[in-house]
């Protein structure tokens, strides 16, 4: 295949990958001020609680956080992924899960504060 060709597609396809990557984040964050905005805990389904964690899980590298929400967020989702990994029973999740009232209710406060600033993207550089 000729070389301009080749360069051609790999920059399409590269090109795709950081649009779909930088859309999909644009979306996940509308979704966590969607259903944080106004939210009061008690509202608050455990599917979008889930949603919060797995967004946190993907993206807590590119949304400004204070030091205090970014070690909250990163205790979520610590103790998310060591419960996921106990939790197959014959290679299924198991029902139930680890979302005991004082952790549901910490992942919803941090979800409020996140939405109320409306989950800022990280600068690079910083002061």
């Amino acid at each position: 295949m000729n070389p301009t060709i080749s360069l051609s597609c790999l920059v399409v396809i590269i090109g795709s990958l950081l649009w779909t990557a930088s859309a999909d984040f644009d979306t996940d964050r509308q979704r966590v001020i969607e259903y944080f905005k106004n939210a009061d805990p008690s509202s608050v389904s455990d599917s979008q609680v889930l949603f919060l964690v797995e967004f946190l899980s993907k993206h807590i590298n590119d949304i400004e956080l204070t030091t205090e929400q970014r070690a909250r967020a990163e205790d979520i989702v610590k103790q998310y992924n060591e419960d996921k990994s106990k939790r197959l029973v014959e290679g299924a999740p198991a029902q139930g899960g680890w979302i005991t009232k004082l952790v549901r209710l910490i992942i919803v406060q941090l979800g409020i504060e996140l939405a109320s600033e409306g989950v800022k993207k990280a600068t690079k550089s910083k002061d």
